[in-house]
């Protein structure tokens, strides 16, 4: 099954971090596609539950940004 969730991150540093946010998301198995809104501090991920769990997929994110909350998830 396909799942998203929109995380919001104390602090994306820099607009020029963006690519490398959404390449180094997008390398975890199981991570279908990433967008990083710099403007907002939001990270939407969707993923494959089948391939990757929930916690790993916020684990990754933690790893790109400090997340603060998770704003809702689909």
């Amino acid at each position: 099954m396909i799942a998203e969730i929109r995380l919001k991150a104390d602090e994306i540093p820099c607009s020029g971090c963006i690519e490398d946010m959404e390449m180094i998301l997008r390398e975890q198995d199981g991570i279908l596609g990433a967008k990083v809104n710099y403007a907002e501090d939001i990270i939407d991920i969707k993923y494959d539950t089948e391939v990757v769990d929930r916690a790993a997929v916020i684990h990754a994110a933690r790893r790109v940004a400090s997340i603060s909350k998770i704003i809702s998830e689909q």
